[in-house]
């Protein structure tokens, strides 16, 4: 157990000290003089010794209280920061938000600078789901993964799953993929958690059976796997797109109209109850307002961006 001072009195010296003086202490303190002198008698007992020399109503540091100050005096300073910070940190709020694990990780993170930069006052903890569970108290908000939005939330869309073929220039080059019939033979790459398959694309070619599937749990592991030419992936149009500006990836084809099954969007949703809370809203507008910039971007990047990888 620590033996420590009476921490008044300590204080007391050490304004008194540093300051030069009881009476600017005591203005600092805003404590009368007199309380200041009897802190510091206090300290000096407790310690036995003398911490000043008093001489003409002035106060002089012995040697012992020159010491002393050295070391308490930052003691004092190291107390007095990890209070502001811990006070500064309590009046912080934290935004809780769900999101799909790819999308958070290709989208919602690689953009989440620029809104926290513009909400100082607020610590983030993003979750892994791909959709909001009412039984969820802690979630504020969730970008959910769905055929349609819950009709007891408040829920705005975000993207579609405009589901793509995805693979590297080097594969597509190699076995010259520029449509369906070109996939034949060579290994297909799905995610297990993405609701449209190969399958469901392709389970009418007759060769679809003799394929070679890999499946993954992630889009970002299909993603890794094409990149490394092991096969060709069925992925977001959108969570891929970083991967396609780099070069790592390209969109060998477009999937004619009907090829491709009705998919799950992206929603950002929350109960009706915190969507008015202003750090849901705030986050809500901001990332419908991203999305929107998303959609720009890529639709008038992505086939010129296409055919510049592939040349």
């Amino acid at each position: 157990m620590r033996r420590l001072p009476p921490m008044n009195a300590l204080v007391a010296f050490e304004a008194t000290a540093r300051l030069g003086g009881v009476r600017v202490a005591s203005d600092e303190l805003n404590v009368t003089q007199s309380a200041v002198s009897h802190q510091i008698a206090n300290l000096e007992s407790y310690l036995q010794t003398p911490l000043f020399h008093r001489k003409s109503k002035r106060l002089f540091l012995t040697d012992v209280g020159k010491d002393y100050l050295k070391q308490v005096g930052p003691v004092l300073d190291s107390i007095a920061r990890a209070s502001a910070d811990a006070a500064h940190l309590a009046s912080r709020e934290t935004l809780t938000v769900g999101a799909p694990p790819s999308l958070m990780v290709t989208l919602l993170i690689p953009r989440l600078g620029k809104f926290m930069d513009a909400h100082q006052n607020l610590n983030f903890r993003l979750l892994e789901r791909m959709s909001l569970d009412l039984d969820e108290k802690n979630i504020d908000c969730a970008i959910e993964y769905l055929f349609q939005a819950s009709k007891d939330l408040q829920s705005v869309l975000l993207l579609p799953d405009e589901v793509v073929p995805i693979a590297s220039p080097y594969l597509v080059k190699k076995h010259k993929i520029h449509s369906i019939k070109n996939l034949r033979g060579i290994a297909l790459i799905e995610t297990e958690r993405r609701l449209i398959s190969w399958r469901a694309i392709l389970g009418s070619q007759a060769w679809f059976k003799t394929q070679r599937i890999i499946s993954v749990s992630y889009s970002l592991h299909a993603f890794q796997a094409a990149e490394l030419s092991l096969g060709i992936a069925l992925g977001n149009r959108y969570n891929a797109a970083k991967y396609i500006e780099e070069g790592r990836l390209c969109i060998p084809f477009e999937f004619e109209q009907g090829a491709v099954p009705p998919t799950p969007r992206y929603f950002i949703s929350s109960t009706l109850q915190k969507a008015n809370l202003p750090k849901v809203a705030s986050f809500s507008n901001w990332i419908i307002n991203e999305a929107h910039e998303i959609l720009s971007n890529v639709n008038s990047a992505g086939p010129r961006t296409k055919n510049k990888i592939l040349k």
